[in-house]
């Protein structure tokens, strides 16, 4: 799935940690430092080490987050050996950051209050709307402050971690960002003119569905009754039925169910192949007989098709020059941590578990 609305989209998460922008993905999964717990390092960089439970901490919600997007799709040995690849890209991360952390210190890169108080209001902020709607101020402190608790974290404890990764940043905004320039437009253009073709805008189709959840493993019954109530809302359609209206009280997907069924633009590739093929082959206006996924039973309505477009050099000047700009920070950045990580002294003590 590429969102939690059901599953019907195709998984397309990105397990690791940015570089950029520490404070903001990390959020909560930043290393936690219990005084009072003694356990293994994972690994020593330089002087310091890396302990089990900071590994954890970070690892625990990516690992949950693959374990439902794959888990009932890949063998176990398969999904085993994902989680093991995505471990040490993360335990990688981690030494990075401190790495980075340590060079930092050498700068004597400076966080002022002012810097760990406007980080830590950022972060409030995204705690001021949950599942769609807006919270008081109150509410949205009552969410922060019970994440903390979530976390075993104190407020003292987690404005010491964000003053960490505040330094990074400071230390990649001063030693990386800072000195790579902006693409000049004829790095622009020709990047443009070699990948013209790429530079589309893909077709799109505007679909509604109707889902009725069969769980993998179903009895005979189960399945029975919800292909029975998929082909009851089937009837109310073909007599001409208001689509969204039937949607909303059959389709047992949260996430578009409310919304008549909608599930936006659609474009190939964001929907898993038997959903797709019934959307791409079924006119506009038109609705699709019944079909099944691996989620259960849908019916499925195309309201617009928007063809592919090429897009003019003007239309994509200003995304083509972050991302260009992007692409030149990351290289920066791959070869300033590569040159610390070559002067460091690095010791992977224990495997994660």
């Amino acid at each position: 799935m590429k969102n939690s609305t059901i599953g019907i989209r195709k998984e397309n998460r990105f397990y690791g940690i940015s570089i950029f922008i520490f404070a903001s993905l990390a959020l909560f999964s930043v290393t936690l430092l219990n005084a009072g717990v003694v356990n293994k390092a994972v690994a020593k960089v330089n002087n310091e080490v890396i302990l089990q439970s900071d590994f954890d901490t970070v690892a625990d919600p990516y690992i949950q987050q693959m374990t439902m997007a794959y888990g009932k799709a890949l063998p176990q040995a398969e999904l085993d050996s994902k989680i093991a690849e995505m471990k040490k890209k993360i335990l990688d991360r981690m030494i990075d950051q401190k790495i980075l952390l340590q060079e930092a210190k050498k700068k004597n890169i400076k966080v002022t209050a002012k810097d760990t108080d406007d980080g830590l209001n950022t972060i409030k902020e995204r705690f001021k709307t949950k599942d769609g709607k807006t919270l008081t101020d109150a509410e949205a402190d009552a969410e922060f402050t019970a994440e903390l608790k979530k976390q075993n974290l104190t407020l003292t404890k987690f404005k010491e971690q964000l003053k960490d990764e505040i330094s990074v940043n400071k230390i990649i905004d001063s030693e990386i960002v800072a000195k790579v320039t902006a693409p000049t437009d004829e790095e622009l253009k020709s990047y443009y003119e070699k990948n013209r073709d790429k530079l589309t805008e893909p077709e799109k189709i505007s679909v509604r569905h109707i889902l009725i959840r069969v769980d993998k493993g179903a009895s005979i019954k189960d399945k029975s009754q919800a292909l029975n109530k998929i082909k009851e809302a089937q009837k109310k359609l073909k007599k001409g039925g208001d689509f969204a209206k039937i949607a909303e009280e059959y389709s047992e997907d949260p996430g578009s169910a409310k919304k008549g069924g909608d599930l936006g633009d659609v474009e190939k590739g964001m929907m898993v192949k038997n959903f797709e093929d019934v959307m791409i082959k079924t006119p506009v206006g038109k609705i699709s007989d019944i079909f099944e996924t691996e989620f259960g039973y849908h019916i499925l309505k195309v309201d617009a098709k928007k063809p592919e477009k090429k897009k003019s050099f003007e239309e994509v000047k200003e995304p083509l020059s972050k991302y260009l700009m992007l692409e030149k920070q990351q290289t920066e950045y791959e070869n300033y941590v590569k040159a610390l990580r070559d002067k460091a002294n690095i010791t992977i003590t224990g495997e994660t578990k």
